[in-house]
């Protein structure tokens, strides 16, 4: 069994899966609806641990048909913990030390960028999603969201903070509440076309397909809307070559600008201060001053 296929059952159990003593042994077990039969996801958890088995459909009127994955023999978590162990975060590895009194294998996370990734791809997996949301300042646009809830007893799930370790880009919000009797939560999201591209990019070969139908139904309806202009069209079509009072930037100096300090960073800095209004102000200071 590969490293990675191991870190996404890990990241997938992360997100959806829970083990516990029962009052005739123990139990483990992963629930995921789905429309179209057995999800892939629960059949690629079950093919990487070799044990337990897969039930449903558990029909509930007004929702989806359910699934589950479940292991209900000593011998059968064992085997759980002993693949996919080492690459658990710390709260389902300490409700599997709980469930069977011992130990876990030791961790190997955080590994290689692409293990991260992969244990990246099955969190999003189980718990991840890719939406749109309506423009705030565009009425009739709308952006995709890349979105992953978590809640945590305190402080932040360490879940979330490995995902944003591990893709390097997204922001995790504060507390959150939730309706009763959901426990309050965060989220990390990222929020913009470019980095949800890039987020996208780096879980593309560890996500199933039912999450890269969802991605690709959002970038789709998001690349076929006109691109916005930017800037403000009263200060001109280019937006912010143009000044409050309508002077181009551009060719309003008399010199090559020479960077120093932070403007050397951005080389386009300069631009954000008209120097035909800085020399009319200069100019209207100088002549207030010689009026007697």
């Amino acid at each position: 069994m590969e490293s990675h296929d191991l870190a996404w059952a890990a990241g997938f159990f992360d997100g959806e899966g829970w083990a516990n003593r029962q009052r005739r042994g123990v139990n483990s077990r992963i629930n995921q609806a789905g429309l179209d039969g057995v999800p892939e996801v629960l059949t690629k958890f079950h093919r990487i641990v070799g044990v337990g088995r897969i039930h449903g459909p558990v029909i509930v009127e007004g929702r989806q048909p359910l699934y589950y994955w479940d292991a209900t023999s000593r011998p059968d978590l064992l085997q759980v913990v002993e693949r996919i162990g080492p690459w658990l975060c710390p709260v389902k590895r300490a409700e599997f030390e709980r469930t069977l009194g011992g130990p876990l294998p030791a961790q190997v996370w955080p590994g290689s960028m692409s293990e991260e990734l992969a244990w990246a791809g099955g969190f999003f997996d189980g718990e991840g999603s890719t939406c749109l949301d309506k423009h705030r300042t565009h009425a009739g646009y709308q952006v995709p969201v890349l979105y992953v809830p978590q809640s945590a007893e305190t402080g932040i799930a360490p879940e979330l903070v490995r995902l944003q370790k591990a893709l390097g880009i997204g922001t995790i919000s504060g507390l959150r509440k939730s309706k009763p009797p959901w426990k309050p939560y965060r989220r990390w999201r990222v929020f913009s076309v470019e980095k949800v591209f890039l987020a996208l990019h780096m879980l593309w070969p560890f996500i199933g397909n039912v999450k890269r139908a969802q991605a690709r139904h959002a970038m789709q309806v998001v690349l076929a809307q006109p691109d916005l202009v930017r800037g403000n069209p009263a200060f001109g079509v280019a937006g912010a070559r143009y000044c409050l009072r309508g002077h181009d930037k551009w060719n309003a100096r008399i010199r090559p600008f020479k960077g120093r300090g932070k403007n050397e960073e951005d080389p386009l800095n300069h631009f954000r201060q008209c120097m035909t209004c800085v020399r009319e102000d200069a100019r209207a200071k100088r002549t207030k001053k010689r009026r007697p």
